[in-house]
């Protein structure tokens, strides 16, 4: 009753307040002329839309972030912890109640009341760092949500130059209609055969049921696996999320947010200075990552080995690194074609190898740079409309939705969508001191809000580094050895930020597949990816304001994006938090260590860059700043911190239930089932003990086959 009653007045304070939402989108945005102009009365309506699809904590959470939209604010704050709370509340209160008087205010005013607004918190932004709740980043994501809306109109794209798809000489897997794609068969099979969690229900005598929770890298191999090892066996597959099909992926991110992401692409740290994403439905986030896959190979799989061996696990790792081999062909893992790789990549490619041949060694930069190569993909006849993160309407991409999960069907498996799990039910097994512990089913709650015990023999739990970790804490599980908490410790994630570069020559980013190359730099463990995304990704990209916004946006057909990605040297954890999601958070903060690898990353994407002739190039810094002159490159990036609110983000979670020799240091044994629990493996992300800065979804494949292969012959 009293969540409905919320609802309820967010929802009227939402049609209250889209006047002001209107007008503030305008002059946030930069008004703009012709195709360009902003019209807010459209980006309402399209956010109206969005706000029904979304969850509900999500929902709340972006209402209240206009109410919390800093109209108003003191020239500084007070160093006193207590007279400072008291003037930002005074000072919230009255840009609570200053929605009139922006409405009412001329165009002119009401720029120039946007510009102010911005001065005032980059001239504060050291002091918002400790703040609970920080301002400057909830704006900052408002921002993006409007400006996604806004870049994500048919007539801006014409206006920009992007074309959600040009004309091929080949054909994808879901035929030659480029505009409309028929809904292809491995997802008509997934709608087919789909199960709810009643009809899976029951435990069958006599027959070995293992229940697999989680579709995604992690989860839909380990099913298909299971099946494969052991013919004779009941396998059910559940997600939480819905069966989004190929013909219903849609060609702006605002919508596919909603839809195909857990808290719609929008989860932070619980200091709000780190972006996390994963997918939500059938395949996880293999429907809506890069469809880069790489193997570890080289430096990458030596530095893997030993880093995992000096925390003394023992794998057999000969037959983990087959097991990439096993499922390439199973993937269609190969060298992505140069015909989808785009002109802006090529271009920032040739300025990494530009700059290693330089003769000056500048900071010993030269000396950690390789020769750039070419990305694995795991996609078959790829027409490089660059919409990956949209989940695939061609069916190019081979994510597990339309690959090992329809095999996976067709051979008897049961698919079961909707299913969120709530509860795992344990029983005590009095006469195995090693594994006290046994699961007898898992609570699942359907679409409808109804709840459903399913009974199996076996469990894996598959559900990424975050949700796994929320699923076993709140099943009452906290690791083996009572009074020591291991379940949700050692996160880690691989971490980028990207940098933008406009040129004087058309770098086309949009016709073409996202990433394209990627520079070793192994000291650093760390790549450097050439990346590019569609106008309504690209709004993250874009940190500027007003007319400045409108100038960058003319320039999009003239850049180009990398992006330095590194593993981090910090660890966090997944804990109890009412700042976070469901009850829990992710409580994650960059080291000192790590934002120094990140300035040296962006410094020598910033000077790749320049060496191509780039006239400007940014981050997405909260005060817009750029670099024109590459002199000026060392000393923008110089001291780089979390309070010049650069947006640090990553879509490789890893750690929480991490594999440990011994029950005190970590959750998983060396074939990743749980301490203490007879029938409880963790196939997903969440048990990588070190991060690997290479994309894992690939490595999180061969790990889960590895464990599927051992847990079908115990």
């Amino acid at each position: 009753m009293l969540e409905k009653l919320i609802n309820w007045v967010a929802w009227a304070y939402w049609h209250a307040n889209r006047p002001f939402v209107a007008a503030f989108t305008e002059a946030l945005l930069g008004y703009g002329e012709g195709d360009l102009k902003v019209e807010g009365r459209v980006i309402v309506r399209k956010l109206t839309r969005y706000l029904h699809e979304l969850q509900p904590q999500v929902f709340l959470k972006l209402v209240a972030t206009i109410a919390l939209l800093p109209l108003y604010g003191p020239p500084s704050y007070p160093r006193s912890a207590f007279k400072r709370f008291f003037v930002k509340l005074w000072y919230g209160l009255k840009s609570l109640f200053g929605h009139g008087s922006f409405l009412l205010s001329s165009k002119q005013k009401r720029a120039a009341w946007i510009d102010e607004m911005f001065h005032r918190l980059i001239k504060n932004e050291a002091e918002e760092e400790e703040d609970l709740v920080k301002t400057i980043v909830t704006l900052t994501l408002f921002k993006s949500v409007l400006g996604i809306a806004y870049l994500d109109e048919p007539k801006v794209w014409q206006a920009i130059g992007y074309k959600p798809f040009q004309a091929r000489s080949w054909n994808p897997p879901s035929g030659p209609d480029f505009a409309h794609p028929p809904e292809t068969e491995a997802w008509k099979l997934l709608q087919a055969n789909r199960k709810t969690p009643r009809e899976v229900a029951r435990k069958p005598a006599g027959q070995r049921t293992y229940c697999v929770i989680g579709s995604g890298a992690g989860g839909g191999v380990a099913a298909r696996t299971l099946q494969e090892q052991d013919p004779k066996a009941r396998v059910i597959l559940l997600e939480s999320g819905p069966i989004i099909t190929n013909n219903e992926f849609t060609q702006t991110f605002l919508d596919a947010t909603a839809r195909l992401y857990m808290n719609a692409a929008a989860t932070l740290s619980l200091d709000q200075q780190f972006l996390f994403q994963q997918g939500c439905c059938v395949g996880g986030s293999t429907v809506v990552n890069n469809s880069v896959a790489f193997k570890p190979e080289g430096f990458w799989w030596k530095n893997l080995k030993d880093r995992w061996q000096n925390l003394g696990i023992q794998l057999d790792y000969d037959d983990l690194l087959r097991q990439y081999d096993v499922l390439s062909p199973l993937l269609h893992v190969h060298t992505l074609e140069d015909r989808v790789i785009t002109i802006g990549a090529h271009t920032l490619r040739d300025g990494f190898e530009k700059l290693s041949k330089k003769e000056t060694n500048f900071d010993g930069f030269r000396a950690h740079l390789e020769k750039p190569i070419t990305v694995a993909s795991n996609t078959l006849d790829c027409i490089g409309c660059g919409r990956c993160n949209l989940g695939c309407q061609y069916d190019a991409k081979r994510s597990l939705a339309v690959t090992l999960i329809p095999d996976f069907v067709r051979a008897g498996g049961l698919l079961v969508p909707d299913a969120k799990v709530t509860n795992l039910q344990f029983q005590t097994n009095a006469s195995d001191q090693d594994n006290p512990y046994s699961i007898s089913a898992v609570e699942v709650e359907d679409a409808k809000g109804n709840k459903v015990c399913i009974e199996a023999d076996r469990f894996i739990l598959a559900s990424g580094a975050y949700a796994s970790s929320k699923i076993l804490w709140r099943s009452g599980f906290q690791g083996a050895i009572p009074g020591v908490r291991t379940v949700g410790k050692k996160f880690s994630v691989n971490a980028g930020s990207p940098l933008v570069g406009i040129f004087p020559e058309p770098q086309d980013p949009f016709l073409g597949q996202q990433i394209g190359y990627a520079v070793e730099i192994p000291e650093e463990r760390m790549i450097i990816e050439t990346a590019f995304v569609p106008p309504g990704i690209m709004s993250l990209g874009l940190p500027a304001w007003g007319a400045e916004f409108q100038r960058k946006v003319k320039k999009s057909r003239h850049m180009m994006v990398g992006v330095p990605v590194f593993a981090t040297l910090a660890y966090g954890e997944i804990k109890k938090s009412v700042m976070g999601d469901s009850g829990y958070g992710i409580d994650f903060t960059l080291i000192d260590e790590d934002w120094r690898r990140l300035q040296k990353g962006l410094e020598i994407t910033a000077r790749a860059m320049f060496e191509m002739g780039a006239e400007e190039v940014f981050t997405n810094r909260f005060d817009a700043k750029s670099i024109k002159d590459a002199k000026l490159v060392s000393e923008h990036f110089a001291g780089i911190g979390p309070s010049d609110f650069i947006t640090v983000q990553s879509a490789h979670m890893q750690g929480g239930n991490v594999i440990a020799p011994k029950p005190y240091y970590g959750v998983v044994d060396e074939n990743l089932k749980v301490h203490g629990i007879q029938n409880l493996w963790i196939c997903d992300a969440s048990v990588i003990p070190s991060p690997i800065t290479i994309n894992i979804a690939f490595t999180v494949m061969a790990l889960s086959r590895y464990a599927a292969v051992r847990i079908a012959a115990t």
